[in-house]
């Protein structure tokens, strides 16, 4: 196996247990389960919410970075001269890959919120209002908070210091959009000053905490901008970064030790800085271990699950609330039974991956087109 393939694989590999795991992120139990307006689960033992957060708040953390990283490699992979024509080119694919998904799903996500409107489900959701205006619009598509998009209803009100789409984890797309658009600064900066342009953002994003509020705008777009410089700064400089991690071959072991210390000081204010200096080396374990078992299992990548990733990561937040509350209500789970509640949290998000896997199945033999067109092309 040459090294270019063990690259491939290792990326193509990781696409969907990576998705998998942004789906946990999105069924964290750590703040409980709301149904009716009303947190269920809060009273359990200290050892449940430790072991949530290692999952979902710990572990799974670590995909949204990966996800850039790639971005940013695979945008520059075998670029040899980035001029305009090649910087056109790309934004034409990116438009099909990225921001026409990206509408799709948004506006999906916009008829979604409205079935509570259709009889009979009204009981199970709390009402909604539609206020239409190019303000709320626009808002919809990208910072969709605190009741400020097209659809206002109280669990929305809450939500107001998050920067997200109505479709949450398409944030991930937005600030790629916008990592794409600044490829030719990202170009220009890493030719010009080699790895030191990702080292000053790695600076920036792990002492980010010190000067701007967590789970802002620019503290997102900073991570963006920090994961996807690294990807492209390998793929420009000709860097191998499988063959980087594997001289970090100890990553594993420290992740593990540093996951630990992660979720034991969650709530603590110097937590932020355990918790990205875990992220770095546990990309850096994730990239070890995946390639190892490639390499020496001979692992191949499943062409479905692989390409069925993106949809799964699109589609999953519109079922994902909907099913934890539905499996909460219909089987009695007792609150305070935290091995009852730590089936749920294992059990529902394993269940929308199988629901969104076969959605993808059915889409791709029925209507291959409209498939394609939710999927990027991928």
């Amino acid at each position: 196996m040459t090294r270019d393939d063990l690259l491939s694989r290792t990326i193509g590999m990781l696409r969907f247990p990576l998705t998998v795991a942004v789906v946990f992120i999105h069924f964290s139990l750590t703040d409980g389960l709301m149904v009716h307006g009303v947190k269920h689960g809060l009273d359990n033992p200290a050892w449940f919410f430790h072991i949530v957060n290692l999952c979902s708040e710990v572990m799974a953390r670590i995909a949204v970075p990966l996800f850039y990283m790639f971005s940013g490699f695979l945008f520059f992979y075998r670029v040899d001269d980035f001029d305009g024509r090649v910087y056109r080119r790309k934004l034409t694919s990116r438009a099909r890959t990225l921001l026409v998904p990206f509408v799709l799903w948004n506006i999906i996500a916009v008829v979604w919120q409205l079935k509570c409107m259709l009889p009979g489900l009204s009981s199970f959701y709390r009402p909604v209002e539609v206020h239409f205006s190019l303000m709320r619009v626009i808002n919809t598509f990208l910072f969709n908070t605190g009741n400020s998009g097209i659809i206002v209803g109280p669990e929305l009100e809450a939500d107001a210091t998050g920067s997200y789409p109505i479709d949450v984890p398409l944030w991930f797309l937005r600030d790629l959009m916008v990592m794409v658009i600044l490829t030719p600064l990202v170009h220009w900066l890493i030719k010009r000053g080699g790895r030191w342009p990702v080292v000053v953002l790695g600076a920036m994003w792990l002492l980010a905490a010190l000067f701007i509020p967590r789970g802002c705008y620019i503290d997102m777009l900073l991570n963006a901008a920090f994961f996807f410089t690294m990807g492209a700064a390998c793929s420009i400089g000709k860097v191998d970064f499988v063959q980087l991690c594997r001289r970090f071959k100890w990553s594993p072991v420290l992740y593990l030790a540093i996951a630990v210390i992660d979720t034991l000081t969650k709530g603590a204010d110097f937590n932020i800085y355990i918790h990205r200096a875990g992220i770095l080396v546990g990309m850096a374990a994730v990239i070890n271990i995946s390639s190892l078992l490639i390499e020496r299992r001979d692992l191949k990548v499943n062409p479905t699950l692989a390409g069925s990733s993106f949809f799964i990561f699109a589609s999953h937040y519109l079922l994902i609330g909907d099913t934890g509350k539905l499996a909460f209500t219909m089987l009695h789970v007792p609150e305070n039974n935290p091995l009852a509640m730590l089936a749920l949290y294992f059990i529902v998000p394993l269940v929308v991956t199988g629901a969104c896997l076969v959605a993808y199945a059915v889409l791709k033999r029925v209507v291959p087109q409209v498939c394609n067109l939710l999927s990027g092309g991928r």
